[in-house]
């Protein structure tokens, strides 16, 4: 019984904090404390292209044969296409339509993240988690917004998801955190690339 409700809380916090979840609790994060990010279609774009487009593998997998028969395998090397596809167009969107500096900084990171975890899982076939990279994106900015409180909370948040992960058996802590050491180092190349720090 105990076993039992612990695997469905790992399960529901899962589920909560899923990368198109996380990436809309930022963008509303951002809208609300981010004194350049506050353009409704701004706000509207960010969100179709960091958290609609990931969850378009979903859908995809289930209607096309040949990737439903790869299973959970082919559904995530999916939604590693769907991602990168939707970052890659919020990062043009960003630079050529926007032009908004706050945005291209974000969609940088969020860039760059999918890039070095494409990098760590297909090349040096490390597994790094990509559910920890996109948790922890967030709730950095969580902490750099809301100072104490919000980075106390972060940390939190972080701890329980940690936890999910390796309750789940969808992570190791290594693979998690390895994952979260992928979103820093993104954050602060952009930052550097950028000229300017957080």
């Amino acid at each position: 019984m105990k076993n039992t409700v612990k695997n469905t809380l790992a399960r529901i916090i899962r589920i909560l904090s899923i990368p198109p979840v996380m990436a809309t609790g930022l963008v509303i994060l951002l809208a609300l404390r981010d004194d350049n990010f506050h353009n409704p279609v701004e706000i509207a774009m960010t969100i179709l292209f960091l958290a609609i487009f990931p969850v378009l593998a979903y859908p995809i997998s289930a209607l096309v044969p040949s990737i439903r028969k790869k299973g959970r395998e082919g559904q995530r090397n999916l939604a590693f296409a769907t991602t990168a596809i939707g970052y890659l167009l919020g990062m043009f969107y960003g630079i050529f339509i926007s032009k908004n500096p706050s945005l291209i900084m974000l969609y940088g990171i969020y860039l760059l993240s999918v890039v070095l975890l494409l990098v760590a899982n297909k090349v040096l076939r490390l597994r790094a988690s990509g559910h920890g990279c996109s948790v922890t994106g967030p709730l950095f900015f969580l902490g750099y917004f809301l100072g104490p409180i919000g980075l106390l909370s972060g940390a939190v948040l972080f701890g329980f998801i940690l936890w999910a992960s390796v309750v789940a058996k969808r992570h190791t802590v290594s693979e998690f955190l390895s994952g979260a050491g992928i979103c820093l180092i993104s954050i602060a190349s952009v930052c550097l690339l950028a000229g300017q720090m957080l």
